[in-house]
């Protein structure tokens, strides 16, 4: 018998690691640099999305009942929180950061790996075979939910960090471009699918009248939705930059 959707289900290892996270924050504002409130206050949320998302009734209908609060929870922590946690990150604190990853932190974050890296992720733990087998074994979604984390981390530190990479703001917006087109196809698929693609979904009990393909074409939506909004925000946001970096270049040509 499938519980309430409003009980609590919990993945523990992520209160876990959200608790070590702001730990090494708190050290890392003391030894090296002091965030503003801002900083400090994106950073929280950011970790707040990650541990409410896994821990909440989310997560009780995400692994019982929708797969569109799956996919809720799947883009919460892959495609807003570690944007957020990014951010919240003084230039400073990343250089410590970068520094202390060492070579494998250069290689998973150089844009060539990071790209492909994220995309394979993206697409791979949405695979039917893996994602039946994670909801039937309730286990290997720890999996799944580790690896979007890790991917997103990856993908956008050299969007916003310049230690160890620095990438010059014309690269960044064809990553982000490259990043947002490649990735669409796959909430394409569950919008305009007739069929449900997953089997524990079209047997799981149903909530709010929605069919399983129904369900699935509105997880499609949602997905599509929000990363139209955090793409085209990023996209804007360099946009301006490089437009005034080429303001500035111009200006400097012109008083010599």
């Amino acid at each position: 018998m499938s519980p309430s959707s409003t009980s609590f289900s919990f993945e523990w290892i992520f209160l876990v690691l959200s608790a070590a996270a702001v730990y090494g924050y708190v050290r890392l504002a003391r030894r090296v640099e002091r965030p503003s409130a801002g900083r400090a206050t994106i950073f929280a949320l950011g970790i707040a999305l990650i541990a409410f998302s896994l821990n909440s009734p989310l997560e009780t209908i995400a692994i019982h009942y929708l797969l569109v609060i799956h996919l809720l929870q799947n883009v919460m922590i892959a495609d807003w929180a570690p944007p957020l946690l990014v951010l919240g990150l003084t230039p400073a604190m990343r250089a410590a950061v970068a520094a202390r990853g060492g070579k494998p932190l250069a290689l998973l974050t150089r844009p060539f790996f990071a790209l492909p890296f994220w995309l394979a992720v993206w697409y791979g733990v949405h695979l039917p075979p893996f994602y039946d087998w994670a909801l039937r074994h309730t286990w290997p979604l720890n999996i799944e939910h580790g690896l979007l984390i890790l991917a997103g981390l990856v993908f956008w530190w050299p969007v916003f960090a310049d230690e160890p990479h620095r990438v010059s703001t014309a690269v960044r917006l064809a990553y982000l471009g490259i990043a947002y087109i490649g990735s669409a196809f796959l909430s394409l698929a569950y919008i305009f699918s007739a069929r449900a693609f997953y089997t524990f979904y079209e047997h799981a009990p149903r909530l709010w009248g929605l069919s399983a393909t129904k369900d699935q074409n509105l997880g499609g939506i949602l997905m599509n939705g929000e990363q139209l909004i955090v793409f085209f925000a990023a996209l804007a946001y360099f946009l301006l930059r490089l437009l005034s970096e080429e303001d500035e270049a111009q200006r400097a040509l012109e008083s010599k």
